[in-house]
């Protein structure tokens, strides 16, 4: 195939605030990306797929990649219908407890999911948008679990395919930060769904949106984000 597959990147994209940001980098960069969404049961999931058709455009990606998961639904609060989600004052935002919204063991299912579509396309890196905002409530979103599944990759590729990287370009900052790379990276923050919801516009109250919300306002950015 060429040269040109080793500039090749998967991006693991939700059409959130983070997994962008993280992906605007790997264009950035210099790769060629290909977007992958999963849909797991999440209650948003058909706004977030309207989403990326979205990004794929805006980002100038290579493909858009679907995939439906069944395993995760009834499994979490995100994914179960008619379950409460924290909203408003009972979000905990120091994230001194994991909340009922944490799915078990998403990213291990979803990078692993990834890494097969990125070593049948020769791609060298994948691109992920963990942060230490969402890493002090999800320990997979955390340095260890990166550095882990890497060492992980080196033996879980065919003996002739180049060793597959997660890139997580995000991993030490919190949301302010995340939200001034997006400005300098011109990230198109704006075309991003954050809300654990799937409504016309951003609930603005729950976890997602608060922590979105106050990003953007302790970054000193205008939030560019229509909430109910």
């Amino acid at each position: 195939m060429g040269d040109d597959r080793l500039r090749r990147a998967v991006c693991l994209t939700s059409g959130g605030l983070d997994s962008t940001v993280a992906a605007t980098v790997a264009k950035r960069e210099g790769h060629l990306i290909h977007l992958f969404h999963i849909s797991y049961g999440q209650r948003a999931e058909a706004k977030e797929r309207e989403v990326m058709e979205r990004l794929k455009v805006a980002l100038g990606a290579e493909e858009l990649v679907s995939v439906n998961l069944d395993i995760f639904k009834n499994l979490s609060a995100l994914t179960t219908p008619g379950a409460a989600i924290p909203v408003g004052a009972d979000v905990d935002m120091e994230a001194s407890f994991t909340p009922p919204t944490w799915v078990h063991c998403r990213n291990l299912v979803f990078v692993s999911l990834a890494a097969a579509y990125a070593e049948h396309l020769g791609a060298e890196k994948i691109y992920v948008g963990f942060n230490a905002e969402e890493g002090r409530s999800y320990p997979d979103n955390r340095p260890e679990f990166r550095d882990r599944f890497n060492l992980l990759l080196e033996k879980a590729v065919a003996s002739f395919s180049r060793p597959l990287r997660i890139e997580a370009p995000l991993i030490d900052m919190m949301k302010p930060e995340i939200v001034r790379l997006g400005c300098d990276v011109l990230a198109p923050m704006d075309l991003t769904w954050s809300c654990y919801l799937d409504g016309d516009l951003h609930c603005g109250v729950c976890e997602s949106c608060q922590h979105r919300h106050r990003g953007f306002i302790d970054a000193g950015v205008e939030d560019p984000t229509a909430y109910l």
